[in-house]
């Protein structure tokens, strides 16, 4: 799959798309088809190099804020999930991808009227 991973710290263009596997969802997680990605903050801390020192290298993806659709579930996560638009939180990153995994717990079921875009900017 494709995805965005800072490849040297600073601006957008220290930014390049990479392939990576798919992800496979542990217990508890999902694996969403991703529509939408929110950029915030703490992405741009992580990509300018401010975080640094907690551990964040080059070769991160990005993206904590997605929404989508449910592609698969892990252990111990209701099948209902399957095919469901959802809004949900990868966490510290991963989401800067065409699909990325996500704690069950994180999701929020989209309304039909709410478009992806919408979505994530309510985060």
């Amino acid at each position: 799959m494709k995805a965005v991973a800072v490849q040297e710290f600073g601006g957008p263009e220290g930014l390049a798309v990479v392939d990576l596997p798919v992800p496979d969802p542990a217990g508890g997680q999902v694996l969403i088809s991703t529509e939408a990605i929110g950029v915030g903050g703490v992405d741009m801390l992580i990509r300018n190099g401010s975080l640094a020192a907690y551990g964040f290298r080059p070769g991160h993806v990005l993206g904590g804020e997605i929404a989508g659709t449910v592609a698969a579930v892990g252990d111990g996560v209701d099948p209902a999930w399957l095919g469901q638009r959802v809004w949900a939180f990868t966490g510290i990153g991963g989401g800067y991808a065409e699909q990325a995994v996500a704690p069950a717990e994180t999701l929020v079921p989209l309304p039909p009227a709410l478009s992806p875009v919408d979505a994530v900017t309510l985060g």
